[in-house]
């Protein structure tokens, strides 16, 4: 079984992707694996990969779990790189959007 940051990887290939977005999607309540995959996005741009796939995969987790890591989407939104900030931004307006 991959590890999280290998399934992060398989994310960023064409060959691969849609056998790690199924994973993902089969783990949308996850909420430790939502807070794993933000601690990854937090190291930013200079660690390879997987900070930006596990941003585009935090993206499409539910508000209701999203919610819980509002302040750390936004240290991410603020990012200068846009394929971090990007996704988290899209994260932020699912929770503003759902006005809780």
């Amino acid at each position: 079984m991959p590890s999280l940051r290998e399934w992060l990887i398989l994310t960023t290939q064409n060959t691969t992707y849609e056998k790690a977005m199924s994973h993902f999607r089969q783990h949308y309540d996850d909420q430790k694996m939502l807070t794993e995959l933000v601690a990854i996005a937090l190291e930013g741009e200079d660690n390879g990969d997987a900070p930006w796939a596990a941003a585009n995969v935090i993206s499409e987790f539910p508000v209701e779990l999203l919610i819980l890591h509002e302040i750390q989407l936004r240290r991410i939104a603020a990012e200068r790189w846009i394929y971090l900030s990007g996704p988290a931004k899209k994260a932020l307006q699912k929770i503003a959007g759902a006005g809780l």
